[in-house]
């Protein structure tokens, strides 16, 4: 009996998730047909649907860039390409059209080149998701464990050297890793969405207002309080915009 029951507990999970699958699926098939028709508004709205039924994707958010950047919607677009590309930064196509946004966005600013090591670096790290890193260290211990388990068994000089590259990759691994997940976990960003804001010193409408900020702009977010979040710009200056006034990258 209680066999039974648990089964039925089951199947009935399972037929919700199938249908809940297969719904989100209709609703990407309509956002593309929508696009390819140009009724970019229609596309956004089947997009963002998904969205709300909390799925999401790196091909998901780079549709929806697509058809917020044809609907003129810059704030959109870059917040979309953005999205897909903190879910997949070896995204090439999202990273092509972040770009081409970008250049649309009034307060953009220019970063000198890093140094080539530091660009090495970030483009080692920022390849992957912290997702896949874990993947990749999980997989090297795991050969490392078999080549030494192996070498144990089967004493070959010419494997002796083995372990000893795999223990340099398996701590560089870490290392990328560790810095990866700390990124996704305390560095917070978000889009500025409204034409153009004023940020003020304090979180309400009284307070002194400091600087202007205008749609598309990327800002790091500090902190947040009822309906005000604390945002930060490249140059150090920070100040309190509404949270309506920003949508955070995914």
């Amino acid at each position: 009996m209680g066999g039974s029951r648990l089964f039925s507990i089951i199947l009935i999970l399972s037929c919700s998730l199938f249908s809940g699958t297969e719904s989100m699926k209709l609703y990407y098939a309509k956002g593309l047909d929508a696009y390819r028709n140009n009724q970019y508004d229609l596309a956004i709205q089947e997009f963002e649907t998904i969205l709300d039924n909390n799925w999401d994707s790196p091909e998901l958010y780079y549709n929806l860039g697509n058809a917020f950047y044809r609907n003129g919607n810059i704030a959109g677009a870059v917040w979309a390409y953005e999205s897909s590309l903190s879910l997949s930064p070896a995204h090439a196509d999202a990273t092509y059209n972040l770009k081409l946004a970008n250049l649309k966005v009034k307060d953009r600013v220019d970063l000198p080149e890093p140094p080539i090591y530091m660009k090495w670096y970030m483009g080692i790290k920022e390849h992957y998701a912290p997702s896949i890193w874990i993947n990749i260290t999980l997989f090297i211990l795991l050969v490392l464990s078999l080549t030494i388990t192996v070498s144990r068994i089967l004493p070959v000089a010419s494997l002796s050297y083995i372990p000893g590259i795999l223990i340099t990759l398996f701590f560089c691994s870490v290392f990328f890793t560790l810095h990866a997940i700390w990124t996704e976990n305390s560095i917070n960003q978000g889009i500025i969405f409204s034409p153009v804001i004023e940020a003020r010193s304090e979180p309400n409408t009284f307070s002194a207002r400091l600087f202007e900020v205008h749609e598309g702009l990327k800002v790091s977010v500090n902190q947040t309080s009822e309906n005000w979040v604390e945002i930060e710009l490249l140059d150090g200056k920070s100040g309190w915009v509404e949270n309506h006034q920003i949508r955070l990258i995914q």
